[in-house]
């Protein structure tokens, strides 16, 4: 049997982060405040359905509930999509000091994601962080398969069931260096990792998860929003990611499907 690759994608807001005390996430302050912005997200969705269109790979979106609502997410039709809260909410919190009112959260995403493209059929909860009850109220609106959890480093790749769902974990492991790398991207887009470090964790695997963000495919944390040469730059990058891992006889897979 093929091993499975699944590529699944944040579609955020742009550059998310918590606001203590505030539900809702806002997005890196760029001169005009901590406001969510959208427009990195929604210009991201159409390099990344551009190259996945090419290459012939299906993704997994997880998609907020405002970002469905304040982008044109119809780029994605044909990939499966998630669901990613409402407003990128910290479910436990932690984070926030504020724990939200979890059901009417994920309804109400739930509600926006379906009039925006489609139902979701999977679910990852912002910031990757849930808490007793969440899949519990997950699994109610009909959604079977999650991705909330990172293995342990090292640990097992395929999915599991948890609380009546299959789980579909991303992975942790160490490098040929001994560090640790996650299987999202986001270090590469920051510069700070190279394809083949990605391509070489796939090394072995029989499922392997990835993720990135849409925003993080033309904007960055740490310089900002990208010029249309990084941009193409970044995406090759990507291409790069995903055609090595095919190229070691992976198939490419949706989560859930």
């Amino acid at each position: 049997m093929k091993p499975k690759l699944y590529f699944t994608v944040d579609a955020d807001r742009d550059v998310n982060i918590p606001i203590p005390g505030s539900v809702a996430a806002g997005s890196i302050d760029r001169g005009s405040g901590t406001g969510p912005r959208f427009s990195s997200s929604e210009r991201g969705m159409s390099v990344l359905a551009d190259l996945l269109d090419c290459i012939g790979v299906r993704g997994t979106f997880f998609l907020e509930g405002r970002t469905a609502e304040m982008t044109d997410c119809s780029v994605l039709s044909g990939h499966c999509i998630g669901l990613h809260g409402y407003d990128h909410e910290d479910l436990t919190g932690a984070q926030t000091g504020i724990v939200p009112d979890a059901e009417a959260v994920l309804c109400r995403g739930f509600e926006a994601v379906s009039d925006a493209i489609s139902r979701p059929t999977c679910f990852r909860a912002p910031y990757m962080t849930v808490s007793p009850g969440i899949l519990e109220v997950v699994r109610g609106l009909g959604i079977a398969s999650d991705s909330s959890f990172y293995t342990p480093v090292g640990g097992p790749t395929d999915p599991y069931e948890i609380e009546g769902m299959t789980e579909y974990p991303v992975p942790k492991m160490k490098d040929a260096a001994g560090r640790t790398i996650a299987a999202y991207l986001w270090p590469m887009h920051e510069g700070k990792r190279v394809p083949s470090d990605y391509v070489s964790m796939a090394e072995g695997l029989s499922h392997l998860v990835l993720a990135t963000h849409t925003w993080h495919m033309v904007e960055t944390r740490e310089r900002g929003v990208m010029d249309d040469a990084w941009v193409s730059e970044n995406s090759d990058r990507v291409r790069q990611v995903l055609e090595g891992i095919l190229d070691l006889g992976f198939e490419p897979c949706a989560v859930g499907r």
